[in-house]
């Protein structure tokens, strides 16, 4: 079960070490390119867990210019009862648990 008060949670999905090192990560990015990094990362929700490269395989968008893209479109390729509510946390711009914003520049 995910902690939605993780750092690495949004929408009950437990990015892990995932979601810095797309913070981290240098945009804009291809899809393929995330996927070729990443894809062997697993998201862990309530309905089981998915690795990256299947979830963003799906994704309509080809390129992200930012981390909260990356995490928006695999949340929109998850089933919804896979997802937990959105907590106010996860709306904020600063560097709270919910904070998508890129670390690099």
């Amino acid at each position: 079960m995910t902690d939605e008060n993780d750092p690495a949670s949004a929408y009950g999905v437990e990015f892990g070490p995932l979601k810095p090192a797309l913070r981290e990560h240098t945009y804009p990015v291809t899809r393929s390119e995330l996927i070729e990094q990443y894809g062997g990362f697993e998201l862990d929700h309530a309905d089981g867990s998915d690795h990256l490269e299947a979830v963003l395989r799906n994704a309509d968008t080809p390129t992200f210019r930012e981390p909260r893209q990356v995490r928006d479109a695999i949340l929109a390729e998850l089933d919804p009862d896979a997802l937990a509510a959105r907590s106010d946390s996860e709306t904020e711009e600063s560097d709270e648990p919910g904070d998508w914003s890129p670390t690099s520049v």
